[in-house]
């Protein structure tokens, strides 16, 4: 065993996420985008929207893109006044919206606050055992899932094709009604979806861990067939795609708007149908190893 990793972790199975569920309400992490003295609020209105190379949106209304200078920010990740994490980041372009701005960035820098700077070294240290990480991604990972990343159900459907799947690079900009969607380039359905501009969206509501590790491991290419899904599917009300029967609510989304930011293609949408099938739906999140510790959410057995 890890002698550092035993020392500060003790018997605990090391992941990049620990999962919980929980409803809206009951997260505690807050994110601001701050200039100098002022910030702004962007819990509910900031989302990841690519990993390679690391990028973030945030939505500001136009009274507070008049208070502060939406082009020389930082993101600050916060539990009550306690400070997180910190991301330096560069202006890529903002995008109007009715009632507000769409602010796309580039992360260039990050600070991590949380637990001790051992436990942090350890941590990152732990996982640079594989090739494919790197201390700086491993930093901006624990970053960015310092606040807790809701994991939805994407589901889309033609004459000819169907696939379900789950993600959590996403948003939901609830004052302009909008959806932000960060989808692979190499997922087959991307393109299918961008040529009908149309997808659903589901919550994770009552879904087990195995299921949606399953739906995350098939390939786009060759999804599992609807008959062979380890759930039941009803059609959704305007488009008739599949929703999964353990979800609690959906919504319709048209794609209005898209751009490659790098290895994951960035979609916007416009919510054109909205259902409520449970009262107060909860949902599955995917929450950072060193936040998760730090907190008190109650663990359900992790995927990776």
């Amino acid at each position: 065993m890890n002698p550092l990793k035993k020392l500060f972790f003790k018997d605990k199975i090391i992941r990049t996420f620990s999962i919980t569920r929980l409803h809206e309400s009951e997260v505690h992490e807050s994110v601001f985008l701050k200039n100098g003295s002022h910030s702004v609020d962007v819990t509910k209105h900031h989302a990841m929207i690519c990993l390679d190379p690391f990028c973030v949106a945030a939505w500001l209304s136009n009274e507070e893109v008049a208070s502060i200078d939406p082009k020389k920010v930082k993101m600050q990740f916060k539990t009550g006044h306690g400070l997180n994490a910190e991301i330096s980041v560069s202006f890529i372009e903002k995008i109007a919206t009715s009632k507000g701005q769409l602010f796309l960035y580039k992360i260039e820098g990050v600070k991590n606050y949380q637990l001790s700077l051992f436990h942090r070294l350890a941590l990152f240290g732990y996982f640079l055992r594989s090739k494919a990480n790197t201390f700086y991604s491993r930093r901006v990972i624990s970053a960015l899932y310092s606040y807790p990343r809701r994991i939805i159900i994407v589901s889309y459907s033609d004459d000819t094709y169907h696939n379900i799947f789950p993600m959590d690079i996403q948003g939901f900009i609830k004052e302009e009604n909008i959806y932000l969607l960060g989808l692979r380039t190499t997922n087959v359905t991307l393109n299918k979806i961008l040529d009908a501009k149309k997808v659903v969206v589901c919550d994770t509501d009552a879904v087990d861990l195995e299921t949606v590790y399953k739906l995350g491991k098939h390939s786009s290419k060759s999804p599992t067939g609807k008959s062979e899904l380890p759930f039941g599917i009803n059609e959704s009300e305007r488009f008739g795609f599949p929703v999964p029967d353990f979800t609690g609510s959906y919504k319709e989304i048209e794609i209005i708007q898209h751009k490659k930011m790098g290895y994951h293609m960035l979609m916007i949408g416009k919510v054109v149908h909205e259902k409520q099938i449970k009262p107060d739906p909860a949902s599955l999140y995917h929450v950072g190893f060193l936040q998760f510790k730090k907190g008190s959410y109650k663990a359900i057995e992790g995927l990776y």
